[in-house]
C-alpha cells in the first residue's frame, strides 16, 4: 500500500498537471477561434502561473529531500523541518525519522562508552589492532603490562622485544597460544588469545594478554616446596635409623660377642638402603609418564574392562556401570587410561574395608562439550583436611602405600589434556575424571 504522503504528492502533481494541460487546451482554442486579443494573453499568463507552481511544488519536495539526505548523510539529526518549509505532513515524518536517528545515536553512544569504560578496567590486557596494526582500542591494563602509555601501533611493540608484533599476528583468530618474550628486559610468558571484531565496517583482530610469568613462578615455588618436603621427608625417614645402626655397629666392632647385632645392624642397613633406592625408582616413575598415543575409545567398554581386571578383589561388592549416552567415547591412551581407573577403583576398594554393602559406581556423561568419568564409593570418605594432600607424590594413608597411584593418575590425565578432581560427598568419595 502506497504511503499517505507519496499517494497524496502524486495526485497533487497529477491534477495540477491536469489543470496545466486544460488551460494550454483552452489557450490553443481561444488563439484560434477568438476574436478577443485579451483571452489567449490571461489563459497564457494563468498557464505560465501553473507552471512555475508545479515547478515550486516539485522543487520543494527535492530540496526537502536533499536536506534530509544530508541530514542524515552527515549524522546532523538536529536538524528540524518547520511548516513553512513545504507540506506539513512532510516535515513531520522527517522530523519524526531524526528524532529516532538520534535517539538511536544516543543510545549506540551510550552503549560505546558503558563499553570502553568496562574495556578500560577490564583487568586483562587488550589491544584491537586494523589491518594495518594502528591500534584502536588500548586498556589500561595492556599500557601497564607494556608500559607504554602512547602505544598507537602493533608495531610499537617491537620496542618491547623485535619478534613480539610478528609473533601476536601470526596467532591465527580463534586461537590462543603462549609466547615467550621479554617486556622491558624481563623475560615474560604471555598467553595470547585472538579473536576478529567488527567496528564501524571494519575488520580487527582483538588481542588479550596473560602475563603468566608470575603465576607460573608462584606455581613452579609451591611445588618445589611440597617436592623438597617430600624428599626430606622420606629421605630422613631412612637416614636417620641408618646413621643410628651404623654408629651403633661401628661402637660394637671391638666386642667380639656383638657379632650378631652387628650382622643384624648391617642387614637393616641394607634393607633401608634398599627401600631408599626403591624410592628413587618410583619417583623417577612417577616423572617419566609416557606420552599417551590416543585413539577413539568407547567408555562402556572401558569401564566394564577395568572392573573385570578386578574381578577377583570386587567379589564381595556391589558394582555399577552407567554411561549416557550409550556410545559415548573418549579420546586416549587405552593402557594409560586403564592404569588411572585401576588406580582409582583400588582406592575405593581399600576405603571399604569396614564398610557394610559395599558399592562401587561408576559412571560417563556429556558436561557442555566435555566428558566427565566419575568413580564413586560409599566408604567413609576422605577427611576434608586430607583432601589438599591426597594428590601430593608419596602421600598415603596405608602402612603398604606407595603414594604414587593418585598423583600418576594426575599426571597422566593432565597429559590427555584433562584432570583429576577428588570431592567428599555426604556418603563416601567421587572421584572425577574430566577430559575437555
Amino acid at each position: 500500500m502506497k504511503q499517505p504522503l507519496q499517494r497524496r504528492f502524486r495526485w497533487m502533481t497529477v491534477f495540477q498537471v491536469l489543470l496545466l494541460a486544460c488551460t494550454l487546451s483552452l489557450l490553443a482554442f481561444t488563439v484560434v477561434g477568438s476574436a478577443y486579443r485579451a483571452v489567449p494573453l490571461l489563459l497564457a499568463m494563468l498557464a505560465s502561473l501553473q507552471v512555475v507552481l508545479l515547478i515550486h511544488t516539485v522543487q520543494t519536495h527535492v530540496d526537502a529531500l536533499e536536506e534530509f539526505f544530508a541530514a542524515v548523510t552527515y549524522q546532523d539529526f538536529t536538524r528540524r523541518f518547520v511548516e513553512d518549509d513545504f507540506d506539513g505532513e512532510l516535515k513531520d515524518a522527517f522530523n519524526r525519522i531524526l528524532e529516532r536517528f538520534q535517539h538511536a545515536r544516543a543510545e549506540r553512544d551510550l552503549q560505546a562508552s558503558y563499553l570502553d569504560t568496562v574495556v578500560r578496567h577490564v583487568p586483562v590486557a587488550l589491544l584491537a589492532a586494523k589491518a594495518d596494526g594502528s591500534l584502536t582500542i588500548v586498556n589500561n591494563p595492556a599500557r601497564r603490562l607494556t608500559g607504554m602509555p602512547a602505544l598507537k601501533n602493533l608495531d610499537d611493540l617491537a620496542a618491547l622485544e623485535p619478534g613480539l608484533p610478528t609473533g601476536l599476528r601470526a596467532i591465527p583468530a580463534g586461537q590462543q597460544r603462549l609466547l615467550q618474550t621479554r617486556i622491558r628486559d624481563i623475560p615474560a610468558e604471555l598467553r595470547v588469545s585472538v579473536s576478529e571484531i567488527r567496528r564501524e565496517g571494519e575488520l580487527e583482530r582483538l588481542y588479550s594478554l596473560e602475563n603468566l610469568s608470575g603465576e607460573l613462578s608462584a606455581r613452579e615455588s609451591s611445588a618445589w616446596r611440597n617436592l623438597i618436603r617430600v624428599l626430606t621427608h622420606e629421605i630422613m625417614n631412612t637416614l636417620t635409623p641408618v646413621t643410628s645402626l651404623a654408629e651403633t655397629a661401628r661402637d660394637m666392632l671391638d666386642d667380639p660377642a656383638a657379632r650378631e647385632d652387628i650382622r643384624d645392624a648391617i642387614e637393616t642397613i641394607s634393607r633401608r638402603s634398599a627401600g631408599l633406592t626403591n624410592f628413587v625408582s618410583r619417583y623417577r616413575e612417577l616423572m617419566n609418564v609416557p606420552q599417551p598415543e590416543f585413539a577413539t575409545l568407547p567408555v562402556r567398554p572401558l569401564l566394564e574392562d577395568t572392573l573385570s581386571l578386578e574381578k577377583l578383589a570386587l567379589q564381595n561388592i556391589e558394582t555399577r556401570v552407567d554411561v549416557h549416552p550409550a556410545t559415548l567415547t573418549v579420546d586416549g591412551d587405552r593402557q594409560l587410561l586403564e592404569q588411572v581407573l585401576i588406580n582409582v577403583v583400588k582406592n575405593a576398594m581399600d576405603a571399604l574395608g569396614e564398610t557394610s554393602s559395599p558399592t562401587i559406581s561408576l559412571s560417563a556423561r556429556l558436561d557442555y562439550g566435555r566428558t566427565l568419568i566419575d568413580v564413586e564409593d560409599n566408604g567413609p570418605g576422605i577427611p576434608e583436611e586430607l583432601l589438599d594432600q591426597v594428590l601430593i607424590p608419596f602421600f598415603t594413608t596405608r602402612r603398604d602405600g606407595s603414594g604414587i597411584g593418585l598423583s600418576l593418575s594426575r599426571q597422566i590425565m593432565n597429559a590427555h589434556g584433562g584432570d583429576i578432581i577428588i570431592e567428599r560427598r555426604a556418603v563416601g568419595t567421587r572421584v572425577r575424571l574430566v577430559f575437555v
